[in-house]
């Protein structure tokens, strides 16, 4: 941790240089709101891999199932699937401020910048901010850095950030605060920079970002398990690789911009590796076979497009496809996921995503 210190406060400097020698500045501001509604699928039960339907009737446990030893499905297992799926919904607003940094002659060079990110988020259940800078030193490269902060609260049956102690959820509102640091590059290509002209815009962004997310608490602290944004509750404090490559065509029209997005995420580190995380869910490689992280890689995909109606009105539609891990009949009740295990991968459809945004 005396490492990323290190580094963001390095960030912070650079920040403060950049501000006191450039003269040239250039500030946007939007808001707007991200909604999503996720498929139920009952979590690939009654089919070992392949391609998984949406499903909606909830599958009760059974009379005669077993729970694991110690696991909170001992009082209550879980159901699968919730009979009409999920939903997600933040609102945001963002400010950049963009000048030039490191500018050349060359046209590889002339367009060099740096932006500062401020994005302030609202869910119903959780509050976060995020800030970083991102550094273009030549057209097709540019690197970001940057650091996240957030809490949540319950709310009904919602729950924003609480420890999984083996399946139970802790259900207090502000117990802790989220954080992550990360760092990332993308490479990003148009072909309009070689061959120029309106509807010669096919572009490529290949992003790869490292990031380490820690949560408060002295029980995930100690290695324990924890939700966020009311997600699974399988979160660790630790290092985390990502990945997000995007295949598109630009347009000089209201639908301006569609493409393919594939998204990736894998646990990396000891503490995706160290028990209890490699016990019977067979994803994850044990300290003992050398192993480092997770060997289960979440993978989404999907078509995406952009609409912009004006200079202020856009809006981005997203259909996802997703990878996810079949349990087996006889643990996939178990209310603790590291008390199920993993003998194969599915596909499901994950989700239909909006985000409305509106520019100042």
């Amino acid at each position: 941790m005396k490492g990323l210190r290190i580094l963001l406060a390095g960030f912070l400097l650079f920040s403060i240089a950049v501000f006191a020698f450039s003269a040239e500045t250039e500030s946007t501001t939007s808001t707007g709101a991200e909604f999503a509604y996720y498929f139920d699928d009952n979590a690939g039960w009654g089919q070992t891999g392949g391609f998984v339907l949406p499903s909606y009737t909830p599958v009760q446990t059974p009379p005669d199932f077993t729970p694991a030893a110690g696991d909170y499905s001992a009082t209550e297992s879980r159901t699968l699937g919730s009979g009409w799926g999920a939903v997600e919904l933040q609102a945001f607003l963002k400010h950049r401020i963009k000048m030039p940094f490191l500018q050349g002659e060359g046209a590889l060079v002339k367009d060099n910048n740096v932006q500062f990110n401020f994005d302030l988020y609202a869910a119903p259940v959780a509050a976060y901010s995020k800030v970083s800078a991102t550094l273009t030193p030549i057209a097709f490269l540019n690197f970001n850095l940057g650091a996240m902060a957030g809490t949540g609260w319950n709310a009904v049956i919602f729950n924003g950030v609480g420890n999984n102690d083996n399946g139970a959820i802790e259900e207090t509102s502000f117990p802790g605060v989220v954080t992550e640091l990360f760092g990332s590059g993308t490479f990003q290509f148009d072909l309009a920079a070689v061959v120029p002209g309106d509807w010669n815009h096919i572009v490529t962004q290949v992003n790869a970002k490292v990031a380490y997310s820690h949560f408060s608490t002295p029980e995930a602290i100690s290695g324990l398990p924890w939700q966020w944004l009311a997600d699974s509750g399988e979160n660790v404090n630790g290092w985390k690789f990502s990945g997000t490559y995007f295949l598109g065509y630009q347009m000089p029209v209201m639908i301006d911009t569609v493409g393919v997005l594939v998204e990736t995420s894998q646990q990396i580190g000891p503490e995706g590796s160290a028990s209890p995380m490699a016990g019977a869910d067979g994803d994850v490689s044990t300290t003992a076979d050398n192993g480092w992280g997770s060997d289960f890689v979440s993978v989404s995909f999907g078509p995406v497009a952009n609409f912009s109606f004006d200079d202020h009105n856009s809006l981005t539609v997203l259909l996802q496809f997703k990878n996810g891990k079949d349990y087996t009949d006889s643990t996939i009740f178990n209310r603790y996921y590291q008390n199920r295990q993993y003998e194969a991968t599915y596909l499901k459809f994950n989700r239909i995503a909006f985000s409305y945004s509106y520019r100042f």
